[in-house]
């Protein structure tokens, strides 16, 4: 084959663009500190980032709802905390006013204090945890329990319903973090055939302070005991839910990790590694440079001097 002083001068000039070309590129990934910039210099590695950067962007969605759900969950199981103070106080006072030695006055005082707790009752049941009711079921907008003056069975009416709220914590997997508040407080004490409301108690005591007898509020201690396990008892499904909750979070976050790391190691560059290729590349680039001038040096001129 015949080789020409154009073919020479091609091959020459076609070599230093593809070293320059390379150097460009490693130029570009020291720049970046990334191995694969766009789809065309790696398809398969970038795909699998790909799938690494969607997996997650997944967990980090479902660390924010575990990190709202453990939220929930701890702000019920202090508000109901708060109600087991106020039911413990309450049987306290039962207990004051039921040994049948105290004057009026000190009975109505009693009924006093009871009153106050009534009204703190009802604070905690329409606890609030970022602007929603925790004990409204699905109704968290609007305030689930309201005073009912007008009834003669209970001074407290509940306006929320029994749906449970799931937030979605893997995939396909999804917890209630709310507890039915209809069940927490208005069917807290069972009567056999009928249920009673932690209302309509604290109400019943009061009334028996106020104007009843000692036997009136003795009979109402049998009643606390059972509003307050009633309440333990939710307490402690809430407990058991919100260390779910943390033991969940921990495992995603070494996942998250694991994840992490195996990203870093199909796309982040060995910065060591590639300053030495990038040396060599520039190596290579100025020796292409010297050899194109000798070679597209001679010329017809040169040998007629």
């Amino acid at each position: 084959m015949r080789v020409t002083n154009r073919m020479l001068n091609n091959n020459v000039i076609r070599n230093i663009n593809r070293n320059l070309e390379n150097m460009a590129r490693t130029q570009e990934q020291m720049s970046s500190g990334k191995r694969v910039n766009r789809p065309s210099d790696d398809p398969i590695v970038v795909a699998r980032v790909l799938a690494f950067k969607t997996s997650i962007a997944a967990n980090d969605q479902y660390k924010k709802n575990m990190e709202d759900a453990k939220g929930w969950l701890d702000a019920s199981e202090s508000a109901l905390g708060m109600a087991t103070d106020v039911l413990q106080r309450a049987r306290e006072l039962a207990v004051y006013g039921s040994n049948g030695t105290m004057p009026p006055e000190s009975m109505d005082a009693l009924g006093k204090e009871v009153d106050q707790l009534l009204d703190e009752m009802m604070q905690v049941a329409n606890t609030s945890y970022g602007g929603r009711y925790i004990f409204g079921g699905s109704q968290t907008t609007a305030t689930p329990f309201v005073s009912n003056s007008s009834s003669t069975d209970d001074p407290v009416e509940y306006n929320g319903d029994s749906a449970a709220l799931n937030w979605e914590i893997a995939p396909g997997v999804t917890i209630s973090v709310n507890e039915n508040g209809d069940q927490i407080f208005m069917q807290a004490i069972n009567n056999g055939s009928a249920t009673e409301s932690i209302f309509k108690l604290l109400n019943d005591l009061s009334a028996a302070l106020h104007g009843g007898t000692a036997t009136d509020v003795s009979a109402t201690l049998n009643k606390f005991d059972q509003a307050i396990d009633h309440i333990l008892n939710i307490r402690a499904t809430l407990g058991a839910k919100s260390n779910r909750m943390e033991m969940a979070m921990s495992r995603l976050e070494d996942t998250q990790i694991g994840l992490t790391q195996t990203m870093s190691k199909l796309e982040d560059i060995d910065l060591a590694e590639t300053v030495m290729n990038y040396k060599t590349q520039e190596n290579v680039y100025l020796a292409s440079l010297a050899t194109g001038a000798m070679v597209l040096q001679p010329s017809l001129i040169d040998y007629l001097r």
